[in-house]
Parts: C-alpha cells; structure tokens; sequence
C-alpha cells in the first residue's frame, strides 16, 4: 500500500518527518520504504485493517502512548430495511449489506486537487467523481464501496451465488467473464450486477450522465471472496481488502462519511439508507495478566499504559482488577483470540527495538513425549544407514487410489497450489518408491529410504491427520552365509533391522503377530504391538505394486510414533566401538510350532555376553530335517567395547547361546 507522506502526515497531525514516521510503522511490524513523497507499507495477510488511514492512525498513536478521540465529520443516516429495496442475503457469504441510494444529483465537480492526488499516488486510477469519492472512502477508512446507476439497476438486489456456472456478465472495462457457482455476486431482478468483493458490471456502471446512485458497503466473509480474483484474472483494490477481512460493522460509517463528503461536490433531492443483516458476529473478551506479561516480555509496563495502548488500538476495556484486564476484541481485528495476542499488540506499540537485551539462560530444551520419540526413531534409522526424505503432502488423485485399497476416503484442497495435486497424501510411500526408482535408474542396488510426516484421510464429517514414518529397503547388498552362498535382503532380515531399532529405544515384550490386510504390503506382512498398542506395520509390498513402481522385490513399514509415545520408553546411548567384530553362523533343528518370536525371546533373555546382535538368515524344511521340524541359520554378531575380542572368548559366548537355545526350546545343533 502507497499513502502520501504529505497527506498522511495532515491525517496523524504530526510534524514527524518521512523518515521518523517510516521508522515507526516499521517498528509496530509494518515494513515501509520510501518513494519520493511516498511510503509504500509492507502490510501482513493478517491485518486487512491497517489498509486506511484510520487503520495506520490506531497504529501510530497507540506507538505514541498518547490519548486520541478525533472523529471524521459524517452525515447521519437511519438505515431501513425494505424488501423491495434489498431482498434475499445469502449469509454464508455476507455477513451484511448497505445500500444508500442517492437521487436527483446535479450540479457534480471533482474532488479536491489534494483528495485526487492522494487516490492517484495509492496506484487508484480516477474514473468519475461518485466512483472516486468511494475510493477515497475506501483508503480514509477502510471499506471498499461500490457506486451503481440506480437507473440502471431493477431493484430489490439479492446477494447470493448463481444457481450454476459460465453464466456470462461484461465486467467494467469490457472484458466478458463466465461466472462460477463458487462466485458471491450481486444480483437484480435482470440479472448479475458484480462479482461480490472484486468488480462491478459495466452496464450498471455510473457514468458523466448519471444522475440517481446506488451506493453499496457490504461485509463479504473472506473466505467467500479469497482467491476469487485470482481465478478470475483480476485484483481489485476492493478484492485485496476483503480477502484479508473488512470490519463487518463500518459500512453505516463509510456511507454516512461518503454523504458528508458529497454534499461537498454535489446537490442532490433525496438520500436513504437501507440494509440487511445477518447473524451479528459474537464480541470476543480477551484476558490480560499485566504481572504475567511483564514477566514474559522482560520489560516493565504499567497498568495504564497497557490499557492506553490498547485503547487506541481500538479494544474497549470490560473489566478490571488489580492485575488482570478484560477487553473487548473489536471488530476489525479478526487476528485477536489469545491473551498471547494481547502481549504482541502491547510490544509491537511499544516497538520491538525498545527491548532491553538479556543473555538467555541456559536450561532444558523441553518437547513434548512424541517429538522426542520421532526424533529418537529418525536418529535410529539414520545409523543404520537409512536416507531421510522430504516432500510436500499433496499427491494426485491417481497417486492416491494406486496406493489405497483401504478404502480410505481422501483430504481434498478447496484451493490446491496444484490443480494436478488436489488431494492430501493418505500414507508416506509414493515418495518413497519414487526416491527407490531414481535410484535404481542411478545403478544403485542397495538403497534404503525414510520419511516422517502428517497423513491424512476423511472420517465420517471430518478430515484427521495422524503422524506416520514410513520407510523401504529395496535390493540390498547380498549378505555371506556360513555356506558363502550370497544372500539378498529379505523379510527376515527387516524384521531383525526394526526390532533392533525398537530395543535401542528401551521397549520390551515385543510382540508380531500376522497383519491384516494394509495397502501396500501383501500377506507376508506383520502387525508390531507393545502391550495393547499396535506400533508399526512391517511387510513385504505386493507384487501388483512394486511391477509398476520398481519391478523387483522391496520391504516396507509404517511406524505410529503416536502409539509408541503412550508406551514406557527408555532409550539406550549405544557406544560405538572401535574394536573389530566378530561374527558366528549356526544351524539349529527346533520343532515346528516354535516361532523365530521365541527364538528371539530367549536369546534376548539369556544376557549373553559380548553379544551385540542376531538374525535370522535362513530356514529350510525336507531332505534330512525330521518330520514336524525345521532347520533355522542365525548369524551371531559379537564385540566389545574394551578390547579385541579372544577367539576363546568368542566361543565360551557360543557355548552359552546353544545353552540357552538347548534348555528353553529344546535346539539341536545341526551338523
């Protein structure tokens, strides 16, 4: 926003130079520069009500901690509400609307030679006198109006949107524009008349023969008009202040301030004003701990000084004790709910340079149990050799479905920044495989990739998102058994990688059981549980998937760092040893019934010593194996953080893990 410093400057009645008031809308959080005799305002999404003059004058005076009442001249008008006149107001997209209608005009000059200076230098183009007493309306006081041929128009006007799309209306300047049924528009008894909150219609438009007028203030809800104009192919002064929000109670003041300043440039036989509301917005009372503050802020601010400042930031004060405040959020500030709010209006006022400097206090870094079960987990996966992967959680429709058979309903964007990526992710993997297939094209045969994110999906009336990590392992390096035969990563061998994961985190009593059916794995799959919790989803992913993504062999999971937070976790420093490892395959013959569960189980519980880790390499039924049994390969990993491990050593380790797998599951070694 441009505003002239010379007229800006009158407005405030100040004798603060350019680059003073520059500095101190920059301090209260609105970056200027400066342009000749211009100050162009960096203004934030957030804060539609600085786009005015009376908007940057709460600003400034509140910086000012200094009493103002001015009040800008109006002419009093009783609004009437007549049917005939406005009728139907859709009020999912309006909250109100004025109508003021202005008859037997004569006599019309232009505005003032300042007045016109100051609309052009704010980048507003001068069409006609009534079109241009509105605009300057519009930047003294912040509601954007728009003036009709009241001839021309077949009154009552309704507000609501079209009943279907492409219906065609000639915008001023001439341009055609095919109307959507997501459009608000002003409507007539002929017809559409404007698109709500962006343009009018050139037939309706005023012009030097016009003599009776329609003028109209409106609260249009923003996020009825926001990204409209886009979609339209126009940006209006008019759609730029009511996507960010225009007070929905200025509208009388705006017109009655629009009569006083007409009376200054024409004569006229009659004026007024009708109007329909609906539902009037709730006031909002926000709390303020004035000692609480202080304390937070590091600064000391009395009492009636917080009040002053919020004050002339427009906010009414409710209740008051000797410490705690309550105030009237006004209307204009849609931004204010927290009493946190409050605190960044009171240092904004104050100005953000104003803040005495302190040396921060050493202390904890405090999170909450998921973020540091996440971080944990990322960490693990990291050190054992994992990439972690970033993206964006919009996917296409096709991406979507090719990867759901859960039938899991998707998380639509009203407004995607891609129309070919119009939905939220429902689990991590597309990337996933993505990042496998760019790398295979790359030669790479050992890959293995995670990612951590928010999925989401619609249940019943409303949408959810839950915090998933998803990883994949895909063709990994051959791994040498005892019989130097070359091995490829398996199930097996995942199954291991996450269960050693989950025991670096301290969790016990781990338990798999078979998974029902979860897109993308295949019936080789399991369901991981602590307790009652099911924490991670382990699988191989099915064949109809991986043909048309990776063409070979791949394993997948899913972690709930969620559920993992509700479980006692006590995760272990894991000193990495410089001393070399040693490593020792046996076979074992076990009965049937007993799972690699309970193989795990009691060799977890056997305490082992020097034993850092063990896996499942092979299992193997028929020639030389007896009925009802099967042959397991386990791969024993041992090492020592204080020295080079004894081939003596080595096997008194051995000794105790045959032992153990001889007593409690009845093993017998296999020659």
């Amino acid at each position: 926003m441009k505003i002239q410093y010379s007229y800006l400057k009158n407005f405030l009645n100040t004798k603060l130079s350019q680059k003073k008031l520059s500095d101190i809308f920059t301090q209260v959080g609105f970056e200027c520069e400066i342009e000749g005799d211009l100050i162009e305002f960096d203004i934030t999404p957030n804060r539609g009500d600085v786009l005015s003059l009376k908007g940057l004058e709460r600003e400034f005076y509140a910086y000012q901690s200094t009493k103002h009442s001015r009040k800008l001249e109006t002419s009093s008008l009783k609004p009437i509400k007549d049917k005939t006149v406005i009728d139907q107001i859709d009020a999912s997209g309006c909250g109100n609307y004025h109508l003021m209608l202005v008859q037997g005009l004569q006599k019309i000059k232009n505005l003032d030679a300042k007045k016109l200076s100051f609309i052009e230098s704010a980048g507003i183009s001068l069409i006609n006198p009534l079109v241009d007493l509105g605009n300057y309306v519009m930047l003294e006081i912040g509601a954007p109006m728009h003036v009709f041929d009241l001839d021309k128009l077949a009154l009552p006007i309704n507000v609501r949107f079209p009943k279907e799309n492409n219906t065609s209306v000639t915008v001023i300047g001439g341009d055609v524009k095919d109307v959507r049924s997501s459009s608000l528009t002003i409507q007539d008894q002929s017809g559409i008349q404007a698109i709500a909150g962006i343009i009018g219609s050139e037939p309706s438009s005023v012009s030097s023969n016009t003599t009776n007028i329609a003028v109209e203030a409106a609260f249009f809800r923003p996020e009825v008009i926001v990204n409209q104009a886009r979609k339209y192919g126009l940006a209006t002064d008019a759609s730029h202040r009511f996507e960010r929000g225009v007070d929905p109670e200025i509208q009388k003041l705006a017109l009655e301030r629009y009569l006083f300043l007409l009376n200054q440039i024409a004569e006229y036989d009659s004026v007024a004003l009708y109007c329909s509301y609906s539902k009037k917005t709730k006031k909002k009372n926000v709390k303020l701990d004035i000692e609480r503050f202080n304390k937070f802020s590091g600064i000391s601010m009395k009492a009636n000084q917080a009040i002053l400042i919020l004050k002339n930031l427009g906010f009414k004060l409710h209740t008051r004790s000797e410490k705690n405040f309550t105030f009237n959020i006004p209307s204009h500030r849609f931004d204010i709910s927290l009493e946190e709010d409050l605190y960044e209006e009171l240092l904004r006022s104050f100005g953000y340079d104003n803040i005495p400097i302190s040396k921060p206090s050493a202390g904890p870094i405090i999170k909450n149990r998921q973020d540091n079960v996440l971080d944990y987990l990322r960490l693990g996966f990291v050190h054992s050799g994992f990439k972690e992967l970033m993206h964006m959680p919009f996917v296409s429709r096709e991406s979507f479905q090719q990867l759901n058979s859960n039938n899991w309903i998707a998380a639509e964007l009203q407004n995607p920044i891609n129309e070919s990526e119009p939905l939220l992710r429902g689990n991590l993997f597309r990337p996933l495989f993505a990042a496998i297939n760019s790398n295979v094209k790359k030669g790479y045969t050992s890959i293995k990739v995670f990612e951590a994110g928010n999925v989401f999906r619609k249940e019943r009336n409303s949408f959810t998102q839950s915090l998933n990590l998803s990883g994949m392992i895909y063709h990994h390096e051959p791994q040498q058994t005892w019989s130097h035969k070359e091995l490829a990563y398996d199930f097996y061998s995942l199954k291991a990688e996450i269960s050693k994961l989950l025991q670096t985190l301290g969790m016990q009593n781990i338990e798999f059981q078979k998974a029902s059916s979860f897109m993308p794995f295949n019936e080789n799959a399991l369901d991981v549980f602590i307790g009652k919790y099911k924490i991670a989803v382990i699988g191989e992913i099915d064949l109809s998937v991986t043909e048309k993504l990776v063409k070979k062999k791949a394993y997948g999971f899913v972690i709930y760092p969620e559920k993992i937070s509700l479980v006692s976790i006590n995760p272990k420093i894991i000193k990495t040893s410089k001393f070399p490892l040693s490593t020792r395959d046996i076979n074992i013959v076990l009965d049937k019934s007993i799972s690699y569960e309970e193989v795990e189980r009691s060799i977890s519980q056997g305490a082992i010593k020097h034993l850092t880790s063990f896996n499942l390499i092979n299992t193997f039924e028929g020639k030389d194996i007896p009925k009802g049994s099967v042959s397991m390969t386990l791969r024993f990993t041992f090492q020592s953080n204080a020295k080079s491990l004894l081939e003596s050593e080595i096997n008194r380790s051995m000794q105790m893990t045959l032992k153990v797998l001889e007593e409690r599951l009845n093993a017998k070694i296999r020659s």
